[in-house]
Formats: C-alpha cells, sequence, structure tokens
C-alpha cells in the first residue's frame, strides 16, 4: 500500500504528529526495487497483513493505522531522504518496520534528534539498541543470538567451538555473543574464522575451520554464501555439529541445501513459520495469504506483522488522546504483552522486546524441523 501519497500525506501534515480523528499515518522506508527487493516487500507485506487484519475490525480507538511506504532501493542516501520527507514533509506519527539496510546510523539519529518513534527496527545490530528513546525492535540483538546457539550446545558438553563470520562490524557483535556465553562457563572462546572475501575466501575459511577441530561450527554468513561453506565443510569429512545463525536466512539456506543439508541446525529470531500451534504463526499465515494472494510465507514478513501487532497494542494501550508521549508512557509500562505465543516486554531502559531465539534443523526431506 503505498498510500494514496499524494493526497493522504499533505493533508495529514496539517493535524500536526500523523493524527487525526479517523485515521494515524505511519511510515516506511524500504527497498522495494534494486537487489534487495524482496526484503521491502516481505517487510511491507507483513506489517500490511496485521494492519489490513485491525481495520477491518475497527482499528484501534475508531482509528485505522495506515502505512506509507516509500522505496529506498537500499541506498542509505535515499533512506534517510525518505526518513527526512516523513518528519519534516508528511509528518507522520510514527516509523515502522525498516528493514535493516535502511536503518543507517544517519537515519537512527535522524529518529533521535525528531522524538519520532520507529518501532519494529528490524535489525540485531547493536547500534539500533544505543539509540535512546526512540528506537524499538521486537526481537533478538546478533549478540543474544550467538550467545543463545552456543549455550545450548556447550549446555550438551560440548566445549570445542568455532565461528565463521564476515569481518564487519555485525560478525564482531556475532563473535562478542559466542565469546561471552563460553566465558561464563569457563571454556575457551570459539576459534574466529573471518571471511573478507565471500567468492575467494570459502574454501580457506573451510580449511581453517578444519584446521582447529571443533565440535560445532556456527555460520554467521548470509545466503549464499552460507549454503556454500557448508558444503564445502561437509566435503572435507568433518563431523562437527554446524548450525547456521538467523542471518543465514533458514528458510532459503534450507532450500539451498535440500537433502544434503539433513542434520544443519539453524536459528531465527521469530517462531518457525510451520509452527501452527502459536496462534501468532497461524494468525500470521492467514493475514499474509488475504493480504498478498499467496501463500508464500517468510521470517521477515513474520517480523514485520509482530512489529505492526505490537505497535497497534502500544496503541492501544495509550488510550483515545494519542499523542507521542502518550505512546512513550503506554510502552514504557508494558511489562509484558502476549502477541499469540510470542512475548514482548519494554520498559523506559528496555526497548528491545523480546531475547526469544529459535532453533531449528534440517530433516531428512530438506525441510525444516522445529
Amino acid at each position: 500500500m503505498l498510500l494514496g501519497l499524494a493526497l493522504c500525506l499533505p493533508a495529514l501534515a496539517a493535524w500536526g504528529q500523523g493524527v487525526t480523528p479517523r485515521t494515524v499515518v505511519l511510515g516506511q522506508s524500504a527497498p522495494l526495487s534494486g537487489p534487495l527487493q524482496s526484503l521491502g516487500e516481505e517487510m511491507r507485506n507483513g506489517a500490511l497483513a496485521y494492519l489490513r487484519k485491525l481495520n477491518d475490525a475497527g482499528g484501534v480507538h475508531g482509528r485505522r493505522l495506515e502505512l506509507a511506504t516509500l522505496d529506498d532501493g537500499g541506498e542509505p542516501a535515499r533512506a534517510l531522504a525518505n526518513t527526512r520527507r516523513f518528519i519534516e514533509e508528511f509528518r507522520v506519527f510514527a516509523l515502522l518496520a525498516y528493514a535493516e539496510p535502511s536503518l543507517t546510523r544517519e537515519v537512527l539519529a535522524t529518529v533521535q534528534q525528531a522524538r519520532i518513534p520507529l518501532f519494529g527496527a528490524a535489525t540485531g545490530a547493536a547500534s539500533a539498541r544505543r539509540t535512546g528513546r526512540g528506537v524499538f525492535s521486537v526481537r533478538a540483538s546478533r549478540t543474544d543470538e550467538a550467545e543463545q546457539v552456543v549455550s545450548h550446545y556447550a549446555l550438551l558438553g560440548l566445549k570445542r567451538f568455532a565461528l565463521v563470520r564476515k569481518d564487519d562490524a555485525a560478525g564482531a557483535e556475532f563473535l562478542a555473543g559466542a565469546r561471552n556465553a563460553l566465558s561464563a562457563r569457563g571454556l575457551a572462546p570459539p576459534a574466529d574464522v573471518a571471511l573478507v572475501d565471500d567468492a575467494a575466501g570459502l574454501a580457506g575459511a573451510a580449511r581453517d575451520t578444519f584446521m582447529v577441530d571443533p565440535q560445532v561450527v556456527v555460520v554467521a554468513l548470509p545466503q549464499p554464501p552460507a549454503a556454500d561453506l557448508i558444503r564445502e565443510i561437509r566435503r572435507g569429512g568433518s563431523g562437527a555439529q554446524i548450525v547456521a545463525l538467523s542471518t543465514s536466512d533458514p528458510d532459503a539456506l534450507a532450500k539451498a541445501l535440500g537433502p544434503g543439508g539433513t542434520g544443519i541446525a539453524l536459528s531465527q529470531v521469530v517462531p518457525p513459520l510451520a509452527q501452527v500451534s502459536l496462534p501468532i504463526v497461524s494468525e500470521y499465515r492467514a493475514a499474509l495469504e488475504a493480504e498478498t494472494g499467496r501463500a508464500a510465507h517468510d521470517p521477515r514478513s513474520l517480523e514485520a506483522y509482530i512489529a505492526a501487532k505490537v505497535f497497534a497494542e502500544s496503541v492501544r494501550r495509550a488510550g483515545p488522546g494519542l499523542s507521542r508521549e502518550a505512546l512513550w508512557r503506554a510502552l514504557d509500562a508494558m511489562s509484558f504483552y502476549d502477541a499469540g505465543g510470542y512475548t514482548v516486554a519494554f520498559s523506559r531502559n528496555r526497548r528491545q522486546g523480546s531475547t526469544r531465539v529459535y532453533l531449528m534443523a534440517i530433516g531428512q526431506d530438506g525441510k525444516l524441523l522445529h
């Protein structure tokens, strides 16, 4: 829904903080073109799926929550320009469900300076958790994810770990989480295999991994390098347990490896898409299919769906006299909210709603088991 930007948003500016008697308009910058188009579409569709369901039921306190999305093509300068337009020109109430490529330091600084809420920041980055009062996420951080995955296998008695990561800030955060978990148990830090060049460095990364003879190899790489590395490790005959973190995109990785990925463990920061026993998952699947007309589910759209649902709950708790200050107070007091088997908690000093990490594995048929 590139919601009537020409008609809706300029008219909305007259109301100040993006709230009218009948609407609350939210802004989203997302890559709807270019190489990251699928990511942007998933984030938009997940948020829209919940908002359609909400609005069809009457909205919140008689107001519809409407999402206006501007394409940034995955380009930082365009994401910043879009964010400034939402704040200065269109004067939306809040920003919702920004994908990680759109969450640059400049965007985060602009949001903080403008004192506008940015809810559902879809990133595990530490930088999005150090930006003061205005930036909220509903998922675990990179450090949380690595720490919990390593803790799980350490508790099973495994002691030798290797981490294969990109040589960048994200990789450094995954490494910090793994080190924290092992240090807390009196174990040696993981062997650190930092990949500089995805294509040229995979064989070397696999060789370096073999040399330390790990019992567990944690893969913190995006797709497709993650699948290529796992194939290299398996071709070398390693018997180590391989665990791919959510940066590898569990569903995409399982499809890439097929039955050859049997036994590979994976983690993600939202519930497994097949876990329909959880109300949030079954609700999301039905809502997304109604929104898009397709049964194509994805962890990224689920995260955006959860973010939209939790945001709507904060608007409900803020009361009929909605303002940003009322929203801050509602979130400060949201010590517990069950979104349907996925719980979040916020406070004045806690802007990350969940630290939950889910473990899955690839079965013999190449499908994910949870």
